[in-house]
C-alpha cells in the first residue's frame, strides 16, 4: 500500500454539521468525523480505533441497518474523488475479514457528503472505504497526527462476500466516514426509522396493513352462528352482549380463531341459561337485540372492531 497526499492544497479544517436532529432519532452514529486529506493507492482501508475521548465508536457498536453514511473531505475539484462505504466482519482467523456489505461508489465534493444506503450490520463490524482519486484506484483517509487513531488496509478492493487478509496497520490515520445505524426490530434488513414502514413484521416494508373484517350472523334457539372473514390473516375474537331488561344483561363468548382472505370462519355463540330463560318468557312477536362484536389486532395501531346486531325472537307461547 502506497500512501500519498492529494495533489491539491489542504485547506482549513472544515466544521462538521451532524446529520439529523438530536433527541427524536433512535439511530446510532459510529465512525470518525475527521477530514479526509490523504490517499492510499490500490488499497482499501478500515477503521480500527479512535483516539481516547472520541464520543464515537470506530467500529459498529450495535446490531441494526446502516441507512446513511457521510464522508468528509478537504476542498477538492468536482469529479476528483469517488469513494464507497465497505463493511468488514472478522472471521475469527487473525487479520482475516469477510466483506459483508458495501454501498454504491459516490463522487465527493469538498466538505461533508451524505448518502443513503442499506447495509445490515452486527456489533463489532468494521467501517472501511475505497474508490478512486483522479481516476486511479485509491482509498481516502485522514492523516490526523493523533497516535490514538488507527486504521488497517487491504491490497486492492476485496469484493462483496469475499474474505481478505489485512496487510498492514498504521497509527495517526483514520477513515473519514460516519454511519447512521437504525434499529431493525423485525430483522428484515430494513432500518426501522427511514426504510421500514412496518417494523412490527418482517413481511411488510410498506405501511402495516389494517385488518378489515366482514361478518354475518344467523340465530337459532340456543346459539348464534357468526361467519367472519378478514382482509389479511389475523386472529379474531367474537363476543356478544344482550340486554335482558330490568337492568340485566347476558354476555356470549365465541372465542378466538384465525381468519384469512377468501376463507370463512364460523364462530358459535351459545346462549347462557339466563338468556334462554328470558327468550322463553317472551312471545315470538317480541325480540331482543344481540350486539355481536368481532375484533382483530393490527400490527400497528388500535385493533379493528366490527359490530353487527342480531334480532333474537321470543320463544314463549303465543298469547
Amino acid at each position: 500500500m502506497r500512501f500519498m497526499l492529494f495533489s491539491v492544497a489542504i485547506g482549513a479544517t472544515l466544521t462538521l454539521s451532524l446529520v439529523g436532529a438530536a433527541g427524536a432519532s433512535a439511530a446510532t452514529e459510529a465512525g470518525n468525523r475527521c477530514v479526509g486529506n490523504s490517499g492510499a493507492e490500490n488499497s482499501t482501508v478500515y477503521a480500527i480505533a479512535n483516539a481516547p475521548g472520541d464520543p464515537l465508536s470506530a467500529t459498529i457498536p450495535v446490531d441494526g441497518v446502516i441507512s446513511h453514511w457521510s464522508f468528509n473531505v478537504i476542498p477538492v475539484d468536482p469529479n476528483l474523488i469517488a469513494q464507497r462505504l465497505k463493511i468488514f466482519r472478522p472471521t475469527g482467523v487473525p487479520n482475516q475479514f469477510q466483506v459483508i456489505g458495501e454501498s454504491s461508489q459516490e463522487p465527493l465534493l469538498g466538505g461533508l457528503n451524505t448518502f443513503s444506503t442499506r447495509i445490515p450490520v452486527h456489533a463489532g463490524d468494521f467501517i472501511g472505504t475505497t474508490g478512486t482519486v483522479e481516476g486511479n484506484d485509491a482509498a481516502v483517509y485522514c492523516n490526523t497526527g493523533n497516535p490514538g487513531e488507527r486504521l488497517g488496509a487491504f491490497s486492492g478492493n476485496p469484493q462483496l462476500n469475499s474474505t481478505a487478509t489485512s496487510e498492514t496497520e498504521a497509527s495517526t490515520v483514520q477513515v473519514p466516514i460516519t454511519v447512521s445505524i437504525e434499529p431493525d426490530a423485525d430483522n428484515d434488513g430494513f432500518g426501522d426509522e427511514t426504510q421500514d414502514g412496518c417494523p412490527q413484521s418482517a413481511a411488510y416494508q410498506t405501511a402495516c396493513p389494517v385488518v378489515t373484517l366482514s361478518a354475518s350472523a344467523s340465530a337459532s334457539k340456543k346459539f348464534v352462528t357468526v361467519v367472519l372473514t378478514g382482509s389479511v390473516a389475523a386472529n379474531a375474537t367474537v363476543n356478544g352482549k344482550v340486554t335482558l331488561g330490568k337492568g340485566k344483561k347476558a354476555t356470549l363468548k365465541g372465542g378466538t380463531k384465525a381468519v384469512a382472505p377468501g376463507a370463512f370462519t364460523k364462530f358459535k355463540l351459545k346462549f347462557p341459561a339466563k338468556l334462554i330463560k328470558r327468550l322463553k318468557e317472551l312471545p315470538p312477536s317480541k325480540k331482543l337485540t344481540l350486539k355481536v362484536t368481532s375484533t382483530a389486532p393490527n400490527l400497528a395501531g388500535a385493533p379493528t372492531a366490527k359490530t353487527i346486531k342480531v334480532k333474537l325472537k321470543g320463544q314463549g307461547a303465543t298469547s
